[in-house]
């Protein structure tokens, strides 16, 4: 019986696992470290960062959808950017983000951005010692080799394939 117990378990841990990567075919993830600069991503899919110091604008470019962004720790009142944008700032502001279709436009000291999906970020650093980004889905801190410096140039790094396998 205990035997039984076990396999069942296993199995329906396993089921959704199995899902969820047949969902997930042709994304792929775009992450920032300790970043200083500005950062801008157009993407749909899943976001969660935080800021040391300053602001980001959030505009839900699917507003009629279930999802909403959670934003955290915000100093300062929320301001209305353009027809659609929200604007958040102050220090240590969190955000959490999930299956929308967004653009986030992050100009900051400290930030920390770790994105699933499928788009484009533009990332430009403000000086030297900017920061890293990868779009290798590792952490920098532990494998430096697959990580980019912020460099003072805009650079357009894309990420995910929207191919669903």
């Amino acid at each position: 019986m205990r035997k039984s117990l076990v396999l069942l378990l296993l199995v329906c841990l396993a089921v959704p696992a199995v899902a969820l990567t047949a969902v997930r075919a042709g994304e792929g993830s775009f992450s920032v470290e300790a970043g200083r600069g500005k950062v801008t991503l157009i993407a749909r899919g899943a976001f969660i960062g935080r800021i040391d110091r300053g602001s980001i604008v959030i505009t839900d470019l699917t507003p009629d959808d279930t999802f909403v962004p959670y934003v955290f720790g915000d100093d300062n009142p929320v301001r209305l950017v353009g027809d659609a944008g929200v604007q958040y700032s102050g220090r240590n502001v969190r955000f959490r983000l999930g299956g929308g279709f967004y653009r986030l436009v992050i100009t900051a000291k400290g930030i920390d951005l770790s994105a699933v999906g499928v788009g484009t970020a533009l990332v430009q650093g403000d000086g030297d010692d900017s920061g890293l980004y990868t779009t290798e889905g590792a952490a920098c801190s532990s494998t430096p080799l697959a990580c980019k410096p912020l460099s003072d140039k805009l650079k357009v790094v894309k990420f995910g394939t929207g191919d669903r396998g």
